[in-house]
């Protein structure tokens, strides 16, 4: 890079003529635009080498695809050749699964984004506005995906690079242009997509989004505002914002949520696992607090939640040093329910690698085949239905290793290994855990 140049080295020497500051000044800003411009322009020819490489890297998920796919068919089993693919190449590469999952729908449809990926190998377009475009075509029939492409690639009336805002804004006007089959089939597409959605902040608070037909949205809004409204009008002195969130949570904490079961007052079916270390519960730590399956919350905001009238508290006896729960094995295929629970208190996630399915929703799959192996805590392991399978199906294999680990080994014969979970993690975010580096069995006072 040029290095800049000091007023002093600008303009003519004092020998020549007088220090003119306005002179230098001037001087010095063409200078300053000039090294911005040629920044600029190595911005510019960087993104488009990007593009390019992004266009390789497309064509490369593509032919890990082809692969995997031979792979799978030789097996003559039935899973997701794309799932198993894009979770091998996140589990390589760190990359979210979800987004590798959008790649690879772009990477395995060369034919029907033929002019995206053109752009993309010439660089004239991002992977980013690529996949925008396998999102919101993702309806259309392969005509008319074309057609929408050569209308949002085509160059600015000027030569510039179309600005993100005008390129989203002519993508939607694209496939409205061509959705031949209405906006009945977009809603009843939209309406499978339905769902509900949260995640806790780093405030102690969280937020819930619920994904619903627009006109139950409207009447559930209009239901809130109408009863928070009548709220302030009787003196409460919630704000309406205030008033509609509880109002809100009230309703789905205590309300009915089975056909023709009423509502059981403020004691209803609702429940939010949390878990506390002694240490917390009893004020010698301050380390987080985890709330299974959603996230963390800080130790004053535990001890608040645990001693809240009705809180019902359970021990889990984990080990001090792994975390790891404890537990005891049984002779009978069916594992009894105290050994389910006591396996899914071992495993508390998903073993399959880089997942986190809470292991109450997960399978128990005997890691070595009844009758050979036996229904114990230590045969037994947490896995989602996805990992469950593929590991059935050979697909991927499983292997208790050392340490209490399960190693998985992938159709391209990398290897990743998943442990117990650690229910005293946070604690040793804060130190060594107590007892760490002494004697097991200490001697008696």
């Amino acid at each position: 890079m040029t290095p800049f140049l000091s007023p002093s080295r600008i303009g003519p020497s004092p020998a020549d003529a007088p220090f003119d500051e306005t002179y230098t000044k001037a001087h010095l800003q063409i200078d300053l635009t000039i090294e911005g411009d040629r920044i600029l322009r190595e911005i510019e020819a960087l993104e488009v080498e990007k593009a390019q490489v992004e266009s390789d890297l497309l064509d490369a998920y593509a032919a890990l695809h082809t692969v995997e796919a031979q792979q799978i068919a030789a097996a003559s089993v039935h899973v997701s050749t794309d799932r198993i693919v894009a979770d091998e190449i996140a589990l390589a590469t760190g990359v979210g699964a979800g987004e590798v999952a959008r790649r690879l729908t772009l990477a395995t449809a060369p034919r029907r984004h033929r002019l995206v990926r053109q752009a993309l190998r010439d660089g004239s377009t991002s992977l980013h506005r690529a996949l925008q475009v396998v999102s919101e075509t993702g309806l259309l029939p392969d005509a008319d995906v074309e057609s929408v492409e050569r209308s949002v690639l085509a160059p600015s009336r000027d030569g510039q690079v179309v600005p993100q805002r005008t390129f989203a804004t002519r993508l939607r006007r694209a496939v409205a242009s061509v959705d031949h089959r209405g906006s009945a089939e977009r809603h009843e597409h939209a309406k499978s997509r339905r769902g509900v959605f949260g995640r806790l902040t780093e405030d102690g608070m969280g937020s819930l989004t619920i994904v619903a037909a627009g006109d139950v949205v409207a009447a559930v809004l209009d239901r809130l505002d109408t009863a928070a409204r009548a709220r302030r009008d009787a003196g409460d002195p919630r704000s309406l914002d205030q008033l509609r969130c509880d109002l809100a949570g009230q309703g789905l904490l205590r309300g009915p949520l089975e056909p023709g079961r009423a509502c059981v007052g403020p004691d209803a079916p609702a429940t939010a696992w949390l878990v506390v270390p002694f240490e917390v519960a009893i004020g010698e730590s301050d380390a987080s607090c985890e709330l299974p399956g959603h996230g963390w919350v800080t130790a004053r905001h535990a001890r608040d939640i645990m001693t809240r009238p009705g809180s019902v508290w359970r021990t889990l006896p984990v080990d001090l040093r792994t975390g790891r729960a404890l537990g005891a094995p049984t002779g009978s295929y069916r594992p009894p329910r105290g050994m389910v629970e006591h396996v899914r208190a071992v495993d508390g996630v998903c073993r399959g690698p880089d997942c986190e399915v809470l292991a109450r929703r997960c399978d128990l799959d005997h890691e070595v085949p009844w009758p050979q192996g036996p229904t114990s805590v230590d045969n037994l392991h947490a896995k989602e239905r996805f990992h469950h399978n593929v590991k059935t199906a050979g697909i991927w294999r499983s292997e208790p290793v050392d340490d209490d680990g399960l190693a998985w080994t992938t159709t391209t014969g990398r290897r990743y290994v998943t442990r117990p979970k650690d229910w005293r993690a946070s604690l040793r975010d804060c130190g060594p855990a107590p007892g760490a580096g002494t004697d097991p069995d200490p001697p008696p006072f």
